[in-house]
């Protein structure tokens, strides 16, 4: 085996930013539970290739099965670095690189994940050589390292420990050069960078800003050349759609961006919510759902249907509808419930005559309010009702606790929401389409972290 991959060095000098083959070893596979136990890569720039290769202590036990797979046991690691200890040495040299790695959605989540235990940002594009593998090789059916070795008759000192296989990989890479051709090679490679690369002439400043992403939930702030505020944008995985915005003249055209992490959707939305309330932003005026509103007519509590609109509230909404026949629907059948006069709250289907007895007081079956025309009684009894207005996709929850943690340094955040709003610290109330999207997935998938303060 050629081990100085003079020709793959000479390719890689061609890339606007180095390339890193890496390869991993692990107490096992879960991506958040499981831990590095050794990492390996050959790091290509500029003609130089530097070599790594460290025994990571895990700070956990490794399986048997693991054990014998890898040849990996707890004595070897008892003395080496914790990941903590080593990530200083090896950080400047991943952040910004391309990662190349068999099945590298694994070896990247690990990393990523790693770092984010330590409050460190990293991100990176990353190229999974299987996937290459099955561009370049589309006649054969198998992929696995295993195979490729045998296919093209790699030679390899220890299968399963990093660096042999990192040899083995980028050995693959090279032969692969070779056999294709440089323009093949990077056609295939182009299409399977995830995310894509960076535009070349794009602004060193947003280049620099990027590569200090992670990739993970947190938000966008972007200005103009005055400092003012072009776009605040929510993201779950913040590198990859910031790269993807970039491709993007309005994107790549800012003086300056800023980013803000969080532990998760909801917290976004906060997030980016008072950043609006801090910067005098309005959010745009969407039509999100119809609601419920009540005045005082004449000093009688009257219910009506409106538009709700994105924006910031003094109180939440009461109730949320997609059509207005719905929450008409639904004002019925709760003053009903509640034993409240649908002609005192202005909501029977017909409009009446001026001074007209209500139909339903005729049947007997209206509230005591309405037979004494109690305005006092019908207002106080409507008021004690309101917390239990229908609310659209949540059923009989409109008040709750939503609690949201980060998976891996457990940072932990909770948020009042009420009908579809989210309370902020200053007491107002945001509301928009996103939140009412989050809001509504997490009570299809998330309900654990869900409290019930309806009473």
């Amino acid at each position: 085996m050629d081990t100085s991959f003079s020709a793959l060095t000479e390719f890689f000098q061609h890339f606007p930013i180095p390339v890193v083959v890496v390869d991993l070893e692990t107490t096992g596979g879960h991506l958040y539970e499981d831990r590095i136990t050794e990492i390996a890569f050959l790091h290509f720039w500029q003609g130089r290739v530097t070599s790594i290769q460290q025994l990571i202590n895990p700070e956990r036990s490794i399986s048997e099965f693991v054990q014998n797979l890898t040849g990996i046991s707890d004595a070897m690691v008892a003395d080496a670095p914790t990941f903590a200890e080593f990530a200083p040495n090896v950080l400047s040299l991943l952040r910004g690189s391309l990662i190349v790695a068999h099945n590298s959605k694994f070896d990247y989540a690990f990393l990523r994940h790693e770092f984010a235990r330590l409050n460190v940002a990293f991100a990176a594009p990353a190229l999974c050589s299987v996937q290459l593998s099955r561009k370049l090789y589309p006649e054969f059916y198998k992929h696995n390292l295993d195979t490729i070795i045998e296919r093209h008759n790699l030679v390899v000192d220890s299968r399963h420990r990093a660096m042999s296989d990192v040899l083995a990989l980028t050995a693959f890479l090279q032969l692969a050069l070779r056999e294709k051709g440089e323009g093949a090679w990077l056609q295939a490679a182009k299409q399977l960078f995830n995310p894509p690369m960076l535009p070349e002439n794009l602004a060193s400043h947003l280049v620099q800003a990027a590569y200090a992403l992670p990739d993970s939930y947190g938000v966008s702030i972007w200005r103009d050349a005055r400092g003012k505020i072009t776009a605040i944008r929510c993201h779950e995985q913040a590198f990859r759609e910031v790269v993807l915005l970039l491709r993007q003249p309005e994107y790549a055209r800012a003086a300056q961006l800023d980013f803000v992490p969080t532990v998760g959707a909801l917290h976004s939305v906060v997030v980016r919510a008072e950043k609006m309330v801090h910067e005098g932003l309005l959010p745009h005026n969407e039509l999100l759902r119809h609601t419920i509103v009540f005045q005082e007519v004449s000093g009688c509590l009257k219910a009506r249907v409106r538009p709700l609109k994105a924006g910031f509230r003094d109180a939440p909404p009461h109730g949320l509808f997609i059509h207005s026949k719905a929450a008409k629907r639904a004002l019925l059948a709760w003053a009903k419930a509640h034993d409240l006069c649908p002609n005192l709250l202005g909501i029977l289907p017909d409009e009446l005559p001026q001074g007209a007895p209500c139909p339903v007081s005729l049947l007997g079956k209206c509230s005591t309010a309405c037979a004494a025309n109690d305005i006092e009684a019908h207002n106080l009894a409507v008021r004690a009702a309101l917390n239990k207005l229908p609310v659209c996709d949540w059923g009989q929850s409109p008040c709750v606790r939503v609690t949201e943690r980060h998976v891996l340094h457990g940072q932990t955040f909770e948020f009042l929401c009420d009908s579809g709003a989210v309370r902020l610290t200053d007491g107002t109330w945001f509301v928009d389409k996103e939140l009412l999207m989050i809001l509504k997935t997490k009570f299809k998938t998330d309900r654990k972290n869900i409290q019930n303060l309806s009473s």
